[in-house]
């Protein structure tokens, strides 16, 4: 399956974003080999004035992900994410990437079935 998850760095050894809308990068991988399909992409919403977690959404829909692991989403972004059919996990900061996506194939992580805040802007 296709993966994704936010991130701040370009390394399976990096960690998970708490930030979907506004990570400054996306981890594209196949869930049977993440090690050697792994593929980070600047997140194109990252520079935008509003609608980040929307715009960082339809992005998803577009890279055609199958599963989308992150921190949390706000209501538009999971308005989006739902209309799309991609399931999305909730992964701690504290997870490499690599660790996110284990914990996610053995079944530990939650599926975010509620939106975090909405955020204006980046932090």
């Amino acid at each position: 399956m296709r993966i994704a998850i936010s991130t701040g760095g370009r390394d399976l050894d990096k960690f998970v974003d708490d930030r979907f809308g506004r990570c400054p990068y996306f981890l594209f991988c196949d869930s049977e080999d993440p090690q050697s399909t792994a593929e980070y992409k600047d997140n194109p919403a990252l520079s935008g004035t509003g609608g980040a977690g929307i715009a960082a959404a339809e992005y998803m829909a577009k890279e055609k992900v199958e599963v989308l692991i992150t921190g949390s989403l706000g209501p538009n972004a999971l308005r989006v994410i739902e209309a799309g059919n991609i399931p999305a996990y909730t992964a701690s900061e504290s997870m490499t990437l690599i660790e996110a996506i284990m914990a996610w194939k053995e079944g530990h992580l939650v599926k975010i079935s509620e939106s975090g805040a909405a955020h204006a802007g980046e932090r």
